[in-house]
């Protein structure tokens, strides 16, 4: 006979077995204390911009080779092949229900973490059209963020989020809260609202927790989360990245791309990876060499930092999330899906406002 699954240990609060849907999520919000003013003081977001991806800059030119073939076509012809993707222009439902002008796919990422006070932005150059056509849709100023250009690594390439959360640790070891999102996501301000507000109540209650990973159930988790019989994460896949799979019971529990980490542990798990992984020096060998990693990329992952707080009991997953906010724009081929996500997000959030009026 098989054993039941274990939940996710989430000690603050009971949560439902079934999945999370909006009334549930809107009640959640009723009943978690807002930050503090000195939590959201002491908080502060990345979100990685400076990647376009493979899948991406393939679709792009066959949509401007044929542009009637492919979805935003006419849009994807004049775009330029160089722009980091987070730039495509996509309908705005942030200021109109019906999608009404463009811009940036990158705004609904900032658009989730508007409610923090600072914004680390990983970028590789146009900080002009990220500023016009990202940040300020969001309502997010220039004395409010920072850009952030990632080095490359020995091998002349850059060596992943993790590496890059580590190279710009100056800018956010300070803080006490560290949100990470990326730019091409269906974000949802109100999951990171949920999770940030859950984080206060584990260190109100002096519980250590280094992250807390809003999740979604799916049938098909494209970064599943598995526990451990406590119901403990004991590690997070990645089909990209880790070559083995946990030992532990697999879920139906995906990430989302949002993570919310307590700045100390964030800085003592990458500083632990670099001290076990990192080779220096100007041979080839040198860089990243974490065990299940692609060993042909020598890249860190937060993957990696999520497993390393993980095997330390430091991680809990948070069950609230709604799939919808796991579907990414990597393709232009996944326009339109991404589209009627992120609408139906904005409906969700200004569904969530008008009830706490």
């Amino acid at each position: 006979m098989t054993s039941a699954i274990p939940q996710p240990r989430f000690e603050i609060l009971p949560l439902p077995e079934v999945p999370a849907d909006e009334p549930l999520r809107r009640s959640l919000l009723a009943a978690l204390p807002p930050l503090s003013g000195r939590d959201e003081a002491g908080a502060i977001s990345i979100t990685f911009l400076a990647g376009a991806g493979t899948r991406w800059k393939t679709s792009l030119l066959e949509a401007k080779r044929a542009p009637g073939a492919w979805p935003a076509g006419d849009v994807a012809e004049a775009f330029p092949l160089e722009a980091p993707r987070g730039l495509f222009p996509v309908p705005d439902f942030i200021h109109g229900e019906q999608g009404e002008g463009r811009i940036a796919m990158a705004a609904y990422a900032f658009d989730a973490v508007r409610g923090i006070g600072r914004h680390i932005v990983v970028i590789r150059g146009w900080e002009d059209e990220i500023d016009a056509q990202g940040l300020k849709p969001a309502g997010i100023l220039p004395e409010r963020r920072i850009f952030f250009t990632q080095e490359t690594g020995p091998d002349g390439q850059v060596s992943g989020h993790g590496d890059a959360t580590l190279q710009c640790m100056g800018l956010w070891q300070n803080a006490h809260y560290v949100v990470t999102n990326f730019a091409g996501d269906a974000n949802s301000w109100l999951t990171v609202e949920l999770a940030m507000r859950a984080f206060a109540q584990f260190d109100a209650r002096g519980m250590e927790i280094g992250v807390l990973i809003p999740v979604a159930h799916t049938e098909k988790p494209s970064y599943p989360v598995y526990l451990d019989e406590t119901g403990l994460p004991a590690g997070f896949w990645h089909e990209k990245l880790a070559g083995s799979r946990p030992k532990a019971a697999p879920t139906s529990l995906t990430n989302v791309g949002i993570r919310v980490y307590r700045a100390d542990w964030l800085k003592r798990a990458l500083l632990e990876l670099r001290a076990k992984y990192y080779v220096s020096g100007p041979d080839r060998e040198a860089g990243w060499h974490i065990p299940g990693n692609d060993p042909a990329k020598h890249e860190c992952a937060l993957d990696n930092v999520d497993n390393l707080l993980a095997g330390k009991g430091l991680a809990r997953v948070m069950p609230t999330s709604l799939p919808r906010e796991l579907t990414p724009l990597k393709a232009l081929g996944e326009y339109p899906a991404f589209v009627r996500a992120v609408k139906e997000v904005q409906q969700e959030i200004n569904a969530a406002r008008r009830g706490a009026c």
